[in-house]
């Protein structure tokens, strides 16, 4: 087998296994180089390198050397690595050629959004930042958590902005076009765009750290930052090696590094090793926790959780932070590639076969641990020294729930400050001169016009311990106890049609407690108060959703209304439950007023922190400091309903996204409930965090066991279909999430709520409400659903004296179905029309 024929087998990945696994530095290419990750290599050698790595195919290095450089530089080209040449004229190395990188928080992201002009071809920047550039310069903006990078020249070096004092937003008009950012800023810079790209795959850009920018060419270049920086041009060339013009640009940087850093070996060859932080328990002995790291691979709910994948992410050379018992312990370093273990570990909850683990050395064990008071001190700087990557700290410096996040060696710098530990020479060369770093720290001020904590992001760091199981008795009993009297049926399937999906409707008739369920339970859990749970009444002219959310006045000034107060407490307090109660939801048309929720709701996603998040519904820069808002996972909507000629009746596209429940049944005799019940503490934000988004988030063993339950309701299915009232995915996948629900929360436990009543609730609540009409196909809906849930055969064309006396409703599987099959029944039976709704 020839060499092209051998290089025919391989993949993207081959070579990309090759790399990581690589002992042996594989050195650039004197005319051409492959670019990955920041590093350069030569085609050729990689290559042999990878045939004989993953295929076995050693190449004969004569014939190596030999061979022509085409058919390694197109295979890798094909496979959609960069490949840039050694130009034979470079440019101009004393010109100044700055990069600089836009951070993480929610706040500097909305603003790069918003600093673009229209076609794209300009961008604007606080001039502090590029006060020593003069018109002409030349600039790389990298934003990473946007996956966009763009080249340009500074066009303009002073524009000025006014500062709406009331608003907290600076706006500046240039070329024709207004511009309006979150915070104080009195001057801007205008750069030309001359390319904006997105990254490769795979690509990460390597941080400044607390810094935001840094010289690759001319006079301000850093002999300390030159190495790093060497790097970070072949970041930018993987980006750019396509443009001609750019390219060269980032060549001519490469030498103006190299210069710097003299004739030593190639720097940017030698890996650097990414740091990570692991947060142990019981699990940290000498043994176990400093031996290796084991993570499961998929959660109890069958979720891939990111704090678990990240140990997949792991190289041989990442050093490890061992965090236990609220002190930082050890370290220690990564001595193989992540592999499934057949290993069973008790310790991690890990069955055989489904843990990835990576073998470990030690470093050194602190003989003096760095404890939990010691971090918070270091606070602030650890914040900005992990502001890009996900660090393991919540914003009050403990740790947050989860196991393996990453760290930086900035960080790693200040947690190790003051502490006397001897590392090895392998890893202390990585490690920044403290002195230099704080220099650093104070010559990059935070953004102007922003406390620290109004960028960061919030994100949930508590976690409920008691089973819902468990709880909702309690409930139940705090609810009887103010007077309000539901079943232990009707308060958990109220909890699991929240924690299904965040939206829910009351109906029934006037008088049943509707409001007060959402209320008392909200009460009972720990958040009844105003801020907590909200009231909003519908009012009859509402057309659109400026009165739900709000709208800009007349002067451009946005009037925020109180759905989207609520939705920035909750963003702002990730760890607390918010319920708001929409009153009387069909007094206006649903679809009208509410259209724009019911479409975002359907955009829910986990994030990079797994966080469920939206689109944003109002992203501007004079609403909720700047930062956009979603709707968040820890806000439940809840509407009441009455049906009557007052109102409007529901579209299917309400009905499919969220679940009605009905409160109809009334029971007037007194009762004698326990007095003086406490409210429940100890419920956050996660106890009704939904744990499914999309059918993809079911396992194989959680759709096994629904296969009995997706039968039947495939079977309810088939007998809509007929009058063109069957339901679609969206039903089927909230129905199955609910039944899981139920199932793993064991909650068939609770009085009358065994499987068949969770079935049957979701009968009543997704299926039947899409029912009505007066033809003759509604009235074989009918009949074919009492024969199918009462399990009786019954004609077609029976009347209803004779289905009244054949079908008993408490002899059924489902009792609040079949009674409410044969109310519909009558109905069409006493006026030639039927509805669900009364």
């Amino acid at each position: 087998m020839s060499i092209e024929q051998a290089i025919q087998q391989l993949t993207r990945t081959d070579v990309i296994r090759t790399i990581d696994a690589s002992t042996q530095p594989i050195p650039p290419g004197e005319r051409v180089s492959c670019l990955y990750k920041g590093r350069r290599f030569d085609p050729k050698q990689l290559i042999a390198e990878a045939l004989a790595t993953t295929k076995q195919y050693r190449v004969d290095e004569e014939e190596l050397e030999q061979a022509l450089y085409e058919p390694f530089v197109e295979a890798l080209k094909e496979r959609e690595f960069a490949v840039v040449s050694n130009p034979r004229q470079l440019g101009d190395t004393n010109l100044t050629v700055m990069v600089y990188e836009v951070k993480k928080p929610p706040l500097v992201q909305e603003n790069f959004k918003r600093l673009f002009s229209a076609n794209q071809n300009r961008f604007y920047w606080n001039r502090e930042k590029f006060a020593k550039l003069k018109r002409g310069a030349p600039v790389f903006v990298v934003n990473n958590s946007d996956a966009r990078v763009l080249f340009g020249f500074i066009q303009d070096t002073l524009i000025r902005a006014e500062y709406d004092e009331k608003s907290h937003v600076s706006r500046f008009t240039h070329q024709g076009e207004t511009f309006e950012v979150s915070g104080e800023y009195p001057e801007f810079v205008c750069i030309e765009v001359r390319s904006l790209q997105h990254p490769p795959p795979g690509w990460q850009w390597k941080t400044f750290g607390s810094g935001e920018h840094s010289y690759i060419s001319g006079p301000e270049v850093g002999a300390n930052a030159a190495k790093n920086n060497l790097e970070r041009v072949n970041l930018l060339l993987e980006v750019f090696a396509r443009e001609e013009e750019v390219a060269l640009q980032l060549q001519t940087c490469y030498q103006a590094l190299r210069a710097h850093v003299g004739d030593q070996e190639e720097p940017e060859q030698q890996h650097e090793p990414r740091v990570w932080y692991v947060m142990q328990g019981k699990s940290f002995t000498p043994e176990m926790g400093l031996s290796y790291l084991l993570s499961k691979l998929e959660g109890k709910d069958g979720r891939l959780l990111n704090h678990w994948l990240a140990v997949g992410e792991i190289r041989p050379g990442d050093v490890i932070v061992h965090h236990s018992a609220g002190e930082v312990k050890a370290l220690s370093q990564a001595v193989s590639m992540p592999y499934v273990t057949s290993q069973p570990d008790d310790l991690h909850d890990v069955r055989s076969g489904d843990g990835q683990r990576v073998d470990l050395k030690v470093i050194t064990q602190l003989k003096n641990p760095v404890t939990l008071d010691a971090i918070r001190q270091k606070k602030s700087k650890l914040q900005k020294a992990l502001s890009d990557v996900r660090g393991p700290y919540s914003t009050d410096g403990s740790g947050k729930q989860g196991y393996l996040f990453e760290f930086t060696w900035e960080a790693l710098a200040i947690l190790l400050g003051g502490h006397s530990v001897e590392l090895p020479e392998e890893i202390q060369r990585w490690m920044p001169i403290l002195d230099e770093l704080f220099e650093d720290l104070e010559e990059t001020p935070d953004e102007q016009g922003f406390h620290e904590a109004a960028q960061e992001r919030r994100l949930p760091i508590e976690e409920t311990q008691t089973p819902a199981r468990v709880w909702l008795p309690r409930v139940k009993a705090f609810m009887a106890s103010q007077g309000f009297h539901y079943s232990l049926a009707e308060v958990a399937n109220f909890y699991l049609s929240m924690r299904t999906k965040p939206l829910a409707m009351l109906a029934g008739i006037s008088g049943t407690g509707k409001t007060q369920l959402v209320r008392q339970f909200a009460k009972a859990i720990g958040y009844g108060d105003s801020d907590h749970c909200v009231l909003i009444a519908v009012r009859p002219d509402w057309a659109d959703s400026s009165d739900l959310i709000g709208y800009a006045n007349i002067q451009g000034k946005f009037e925020t209304k109180p759905l989207l107060d609520v939705m920035a407490r909750a963003i702002e307090h990730p760890d607390e439950l918010y319920f708001v109660i929409l009153d009387e939801m069909n007094l206006a048309r649903v679809e009208h007023y509410f259209s724009e929720f019911l479409s975002f709701i359907e955009t829910r996603e986990r994030d990079s922190d797994d966080v469920i998040v939206t689109e944003p519904l109002i992203s501007r820069a004079d609403v909720n400091g700047g930062r956009p808002v979603y709707l968040p996972q820890n806000l439940m909507v809840v509407g009441t309903v009455n049906m009557d000629e007052s109102t409007h009746a529901f579209s299917r596209k309400v009905l499919d996204r969220a679940n009605a429940i009905e409160m109809n049944d009334i029971d007037l005799a007194w009762v004698n409930p326990e007095r003086d019940v406490m409210p429940i503490s100890g419920v956050y934000a996660d106890a009704l965090r939904a744990p499914f988004l999309n059918s993809n988030d079911l396992s194989d063993a959680h759709k096994k066991a629904l296969a009995s339950s997706m039968q039947m309701l495939m079977q309810v299915n088939g007998i809509l279909e007929p009058a063109g009232l069957h339901f679609g995915y969206r039903v089927r996948d909230e129905v199955a999430f609910y039944l899981t629900l139920h199932q793993e929360e064991a909650l068939e436990s609770l009085e009358g709520f065994d499987t068949d009543a969770a079935m049957d609730f979701q009968l009543m609540q997704k299926v039947l409400p899409r029912i009505q009409g007066s033809s003759l196909s509604v009235l074989k809906v009918l009949i074919g659903l009492l024969s199918l849930l009462a399990n009786t055969p019954l004609e077609e064309d029976a009347e209803y004296g004779v289905i009244e006396k054949e079908v008993n409703p408490q002899n059924t599987r489902y009792p609040r179905s079949v009674k409410k099959l044969l109310f519909m029944l009558q109905r069409f039976h006493d006026d030639g029309f039927t509805s669900f709704w009364l």
